[in-house]
């Protein structure tokens, strides 16, 4: 069935006009006489039965229809225009890359990767997209992307990237060494991040089979703000290992209880089906997966 859409080369006119706010500018930009580009405006109209631009002088202004059709065909033509670059540059090894990642796990994790990334692959350009929470993530903005969770990704081709390991952490000021009870953390405020509200619940069922009280503390959006609200004794959290390294090993941070839990959920490598075998893209993604399995991936 034929598709009853005007042509590119009027919707283009039309866009350049409402941009420039005249046909004299739309014109210029498009290279094309004024005559010329006004009947592309006026096959557009008689196409859409509608009047989408209000004549006044040298300028012109949008109609009511055509604010409409500029605030939904401008998006449409930027997605487009993004295909069509992503197809040029498909099998091309070099170009940019947009990896999507959660902002602590992009700079504590990521980023010291994505330096020996660019010593090994000097051509390739990355860049980085964050994103809060699983919803976040958009398949039109990301090449590949990192999460946190358990699988299906609809949309995406997904790769066990690594697993988590979960420990309690305070600071060496609130406690003088690990707890030998798990029970005796709760005496403390118990700190949580607000996307991941199960964690607590998490390893204790992990060490001891139940809860035994509901933790209560304050809920920090971001893991870099819950980081530092432990470091300066505001209370306990149980929080990824591999996102606390640093402290641990300055001892700015200390391991509040021996449990190391390991849940089911883990961090998955995601790649939108719809650039799946692009050359650079699989390129990183192999070298990612290879790095993070590797025995110094912590």
């Amino acid at each position: 069935m034929r598709r009853k859409i005007p042509p590119t080369s009027a919707l283009l006119c039309f866009e350049a006009a409402a941009r420039a706010g005249s046909f004299a500018g739309g014109a210029r930009e498009m290279n094309l006489s004024q005559s010329a580009f006004s009947r592309q405006i006026q096959s557009l109209e008689v196409l859409t039965g509608q009047t989408l631009f209000k004549r006044e002088r040298q300028r012109v202004q949008l109609s009511g229809a055509g604010r409409m059709l500029q605030e939904e065909l401008a998006p449409q033509l930027e997605a487009l225009e993004a295909t069509f670059y992503r197809l040029r540059t498909r099998d091309n090894p070099y170009g940019a890359l947009n990896i999507g990642t959660y902002p602590t796990l992009g700079s504590r994790w990521l980023m010291p990767r994505l330096a020996t990334l660019a010593q090994a692959q000097p051509r390739l350009t990355i860049n980085t997209i964050t994103y809060l929470d699983n919803s976040q993530v958009d398949p039109s903005l990301v090449d590949l992307a990192i999460v946190q969770g358990d699988p299906p990704w609809p949309g995406f081709r997904a790769d066990l990237l690594m697993p988590e390991t979960l420990i309690a952490v305070a600071a060496p000021d609130l406690l003088d060494g690990p707890l030998q009870s798990a029970a005796g953390l709760l005496e403390f405020p118990a700190l949580q991040h607000s996307t991941r509200p199960l964690s607590w619940q998490i390893w204790f069922e992990d060490q001891t089979g139940s809860l035994t009280a509901c933790p209560t503390g304050p809920l920090f959006s971001q893991f870099e703000m819950l980081i530092d609200a432990v470091k300066y004794g505001h209370g306990v959290a149980i929080l990824p290992e591999l996102l606390v390294h640093r402290e641990l090993s300055e001892g700015t941070l200390i391991q509040a209880h021996p449990h190391r839990c390991t849940p089911a959920s883990a961090y998955y490598l995601l790649t939108p089906q719809a650039k799946t075998g692009t050359s650079r893209i699989e390129r990183v993604r192999d070298w990612l997966l290879r790095d993070a399995s590797s025995p110094s991936a912590g």
